[in-house]
C-alpha cells in the first residue's frame, strides 16, 4: 500500500471513529466485544408491568461487540475494533450475500466510500443497526407502546394494538414497526424501509425490500436477549439472524448534537473528492 493510500485509510478510519464515537463513559459496553465479567450477585428478577408483561423500561448498553464494524467475525486493526461476530444463522456466521452485493460491500470498505455512510450525515442508523451503534439506548413502556430512544438523535415508536403496517408506498429510514407479545417475548415486525441505510461502517447492506422481525426476551431483570431476523431477497440468498444481549445500565441519555459534533465530514469528503479526481471512484 502506498504511503498516500495508507494515510488516507488512517484518516478515514479516524474520522469515522470520531463521528460514530468511542464507547460512552456512562455504561456503554466497548466495541471490542470482550467477555462479560463474572458477578457474584444473584440475577435480578424480571421486572413486570401491572398487566404481568415484562417491563423493559430503563437504560441499556448493547453487547454486540464490534458489530458496527461488521456483523461477521473480523479481526482488530489499529483503528477498528475486532468482533466475534453476531450472526447466528446461517450457522457458519457468514452473511448470505448475493455476489453483486458482496462486491458492493468491498467497494464501500474503501477510504473514499466512508463519506457515503448515511450516519456520517446524521441520518438514522436504521434497523437493526441502531441497536448496535455504540450508543446508550433508553426503553420506555407506556400502556400500549414500547418506545426506543437512541442517544444519537433518533427514536422508534412501537404500537402494541394489533394495527397493520402503513401503506407500502410510504418508505422510511427506520421503517414502520408494529409489535406484539408472544409470552414474555416482545416481537417487533418492521417493514416499509427506504433502502438507504447501511448495516455498519463496513458497508454491509440492505435494500428497500428489507423486512426485519426482532425478538426481545428477558433473561433476568437486567438483561434482554435481542435477536433480529433480516429478510431481503434483493441482497441476500436467504434470511439471516443476529443475536446479542442488551444490559441494563445506570445513568441517563445525554444530548448528542450530531451536526455540531460531526467535525470530520469535511475530511471524508476530501478523501472522496480526491478519489473522484483521480478517476478511481464515481461521483
Amino acid at each position: 500500500m502506498s504511503g498516500g493510500k495508507s494515510a488516507a485509510r488512517v484518516l478515514a478510519c479516524a474520522a469515522a471513529w470520531t463521528i460514530f464515537g468511542a464507547p460512552q463513559a456512562h455504561g456503554q459496553e466497548g466495541e471490542g466485544g470482550g467477555p462479560a465479567r463474572a458477578s457474584s450477585k444473584a440475577p435480578a428478577p424480571i421486572h413486570r408491568t401491572a398487566d404481568g408483561r415484562p417491563d423493559f423500561s430503563g437504560l441499556y448498553a448493547h453487547g454486540a461487540g464490534g458489530a458496527n464494524y461488521g456483523l461477521e467475525r473480523h479481526e482488530k486493526t489499529p483503528l477498528i475494533p475486532g468482533g466475534a461476530g453476531v450472526v447466528v444463522d446461517p450457522p457458519d456466521g457468514k452473511l448470505p450475500m448475493q455476489p453483486w452485493a458482496r462486491a458492493e460491500v468491498e467497494s464501500r470498505g474503501k477510504p473514499e466510500r466512508g463519506y457515503d455512510d448515511p450516519t456520517a450525515h446524521c441520518f438514522p442508523a436504521g434497523v437493526p443497526r441502531e441497536l448496535y451503534v455504540p450508543q446508550p439506548i433508553q426503553i420506555q413502556q407506556p400502556p400500549g407502546y414500547v418506545l426506543f430512544l437512541f442517544e444519537r438523535m433518533s427514536w422508534r415508536t412501537v404500537p402494541l394494538d394489533g394495527r397493520s403496517h402503513i401503506p407500502d408506498a410510504i418508505r422510511l429510514w427506520q421503517g414502520d414497526s408494529v409489535g406484539r407479545w408472544e409470552g414474555d417475548t416482545l416481537v417487533i415486525d418492521t417493514a416499509n424501509f427506504n433502502g438507504k441505510t447501511w448495516l455498519n461502517q463496513n458497508g454491509e447492506m440492505v435494500s428497500h425490500a428489507e423486512h426485519v422481525v426482532e425478538r426481545l426476551t428477558p433473561v433476568d431483570g437486567d438483561t434482554i436477549m435481542y435477536e433480529a431476523t433480516v429478510t431481503d431477497p434483493i441482497v441476500y440468498t436467504r434470511p439471516f439472524t443476529i443475536r446479542f444481549p442488551l444490559r441494563r445500565q445506570a445513568g441517563e441519555l445525554l444530548e448528542v448534537a450530531c451536526h455540531e459534533d460531526d467535525v470530520d465530514l469535511e475530511h471524508l469528503k476530501a478523501i472522496k473528492d480526491a478519489a473522484i479526481a483521480a478517476g478511481s471512484v464515481q461521483r
